[in-house]
């Protein structure tokens, strides 16, 4: 076995997991004598004993076992407030249904109450009888009239309560498995869970580690299919809509690049539903190949040193723009850049309205291919407490960058909004205070899911940023501290902070030219030997003098926000390999020439 055990947060190095998590080796043999995989409280059977072929079944990564521990406790927090928002979704509808049967005469009291009573969702006498009546004087009710009754019968919401979760790319379903047994069930719980595998061996294994684990039928299924034609089949708007009864978390979790499956995932998930997209192929997101890139999430990714950022970036432009076709709007709740790949929690509302803020939300970026200077274009603003939008004005200087004169490449377009809602990183947090944390016992990676999280709460909602070690590169001047960096531009009346990824990131909203302005004042004070672009340096400072340099402050909570890999090659693993094993090729006989010898040629026939 291999034993991922954690560290403590004194040597980071030691940094794993907090508890241990068992991957049996894959030694040659019988799959069935080999021990299980456990992972939080799953246990799922091994994914194969290695063929004689060298290919894989099933698809299973150790690697994605935080990925899944976020998940965990990212779905627990979403069904607490899925739930609170539906109990408040049937109050007032309680109170409009109360108001208007009084309005019509049809309740022996005058006047409805301002606020309905917690009895009404209990005791729904007075709704059923209204309901009845309708039925029985045969009135023709609108659809509105129709939801009032059904809205207060509290037999019905129950049987509605807990999520409806769908992961369309399940693999040996161990990811289900542990939500089906680590999340509760009921209200703020989860309800049922489907999990689609496109191979029938990948499913076949998913049923036998349900059957392994005790799963219910009605807790769990498993089906073979295709995810698109799935979730194209079960559309929350448009004609056969499902509407709430569509699927309430998507989990989507490829090998690779999720872009196939973002058109039919922002259509098959309910109103204020949740997606939870994973996306591996950092390549093209790092810019490597960014014609692909393009044609993938409809935008290019340029190589700069906030790569990772604009990863995440792309991505959500890319569910923003197909669910703004729909007139949907995507709000992002958690959006991280972690080891290999990239994570986003965000839901989906139907809002046509506001689902015009997309220009808003989304911006090019103009970056110097000589220095790190970097500009970015909205394509939309909205006037500030209006609803009022217009076309964006240009804000980027031109083909050439104004510092150093170098030429400009572009690259984009991006979400350019928040990646993360404040009030739910929060909600998050609380869970993972020690009082709180036995309430998910199988999540295992407690340390680095607090250091993300509280890196996260600290990070501005600034778009890209700088990194101070490729500013400083650039010009060959010694390092400036970071804390006396930032705490300069704080002193100036500016925001800064990290990357949840990046300790040296410098994330602001200061103009280019004061933070280049910082980087000519201490470049005045440790001048280099020979800087690369003396243009850069001998511009004229522009900030007011004498300008003192300020350290900033221990600011936030002293917690572990940038751990270390867990072991070394720390990454994806080899794609899994459908179908049965092939029998050995035989070997083929050596081709023999037959030469047939001619009075003019000499023909050769190979056999």
């Amino acid at each position: 076995l291999i034993l991922l055990q954690s560290g403590t947060m004194e040597d980071p190095e030691a940094e794993k997991l907090d508890q241990v998590v068992a991957v049996p080796s894959q030694a040659p043999g019988d799959a069935e004598t080999l021990p299980p995989i456990r992972e939080g409280l799953a246990e799922v059977l091994p994914v194969n004993a290695k063929r004689k072929d060298g290919k894989n079944d099933v698809f299973y990564n150790p690697a994605q076992v935080f990925n899944r521990d976020l998940s965990v406790l990212v779905l627990s927090v979403f069904g607490q407030l899925r739930e609170e928002e539906t109990q408040e979704k049937d109050r007032r509808r309680i109170e409009r249904a109360l108001a208007k049967a009084a309005a019509e005469k049809k309740l022996p009291h005058a006047e409805a109450p301002a606020e309905a009573p917690a009895e009404a969702l209990e005791t729904p006498v007075e709704p059923i009888e209204t309901a009845a009546e309708i039925q029985e004087q045969g009135e023709e009710a609108t659809p509105k009239d129709e939801q009032v009754p059904r809205t207060a019968l509290p037999q019905i919401l129950e049987q509605m309560t807990g999520l409806k979760v769908l992961e369309a790319l399940a693999a040996t379903g161990i990811r289900t498995i542990r939500y089906a047994k680590e999340l509760p069930v009921g209200p703020g719980g989860v309800k049922r869970i489907v999990a689609n595998d496109l191979d029938e061996n990948a499913v076949a294994h998913m049923k036998r580690n349900f059957a392994h684990n005790d799963l219910s039928g009605e807790r769990v299924e498993a089906i073979n299919s295709c995810a698109n034609a799935h979730m194209y089949s079960r559309r929350a708007k448009g004609h056969g809509g499902l509407g709430q009864l569509a699927y309430d978390v998507i989990d989507l979790d490829p090998y690779g690049s999720v872009s196939p499956f973002v058109d039919a995932a922002v259509q098959a998930v309910s109103d204020g539903g949740l997606l939870c997209i994973t996306s591996t192929d950092m390549p093209v997101l790092g810019g490597n190949h960014p014609e692909t890139c393009f044609a993938r999430y409809g935008g290019s990714a340029l190589k700069a040193g906030y790569v990772h950022e604009m990863a995440l970036r792309l991505v959500l432009h890319s569910f923003a723009s197909a669910a703004a076709r729909c007139g949907r709007e995507v709000i992002p709740l958690l959006c991280a850049s972690i080891d290999f790949y990239v994570r986003l929690f965000v839901r989906v509302y139907d809002s046509p309205q506001r689902a015009k803020r997309h220009a808003s939300k989304t911006a090019i970026v103009h970056q110097c291919v000589q220095c790190d200077s970097f500009f970015t274009q909205k394509f939309g603003e909205i006037e500030e407490g209006k609803e009022k939008f217009r076309v964006a004005k240009v804000t980027c200087p031109g083909s050439e960058c104004p510092e150093c004169g170098g030429r400009l490449k572009v690259g984009g377009p991006f979400h350019s909004g928040p990646l993360y809602d404040t009030d739910f990183v929060q909600r998050c947090l609380q869970v993972c205070t020690p009082e709180n944390m036995s309430t998910l016992p199988g999540v295992t990676s407690w340390k680095k899911i607090t250091g993300l999280l509280t890196a996260m709460k600290e990070e501005n909602d600034d778009a890209l940023f700088y990194k101070l070690p490729n500013l400083c590169k650039s010009l060959k001047v010694n390092q400036v501290p970071l804390r006396q960096f930032r705490g300069t531009l704080t002193s100036l009346g500016y925001r800064v902070s990290h990357f949840h990824r990046e300790p040296q990131a410098i994330k602001t909203n200061a103009p280019n030219h004061v933070v280049f302005d910082l980087l000519r004042l201490w470049a005045e004070e440790h001048p280099p030997t020979k800087c690369p672009l003396p243009a850069l340096l001998g511009k004229e400072i522009s900030l007011p003098r004498p300008l003192e340099w300020r350290t900033e402050g221990h600011q936030g909570e002293k917690v572990a926000k940038f751990l270390p890999n867990p072991e070394p090659n720390w990454g994806p693993k080899p794609r899994a390999r459908s179908g049965a094993e092939r029998p050995a090729e035989e070997p083929q006989p050596k081709r023999q020439t037959l030469a047939l010898e001619a009075p003019d040629q000499t023909l050769a026939l190979e056999a």
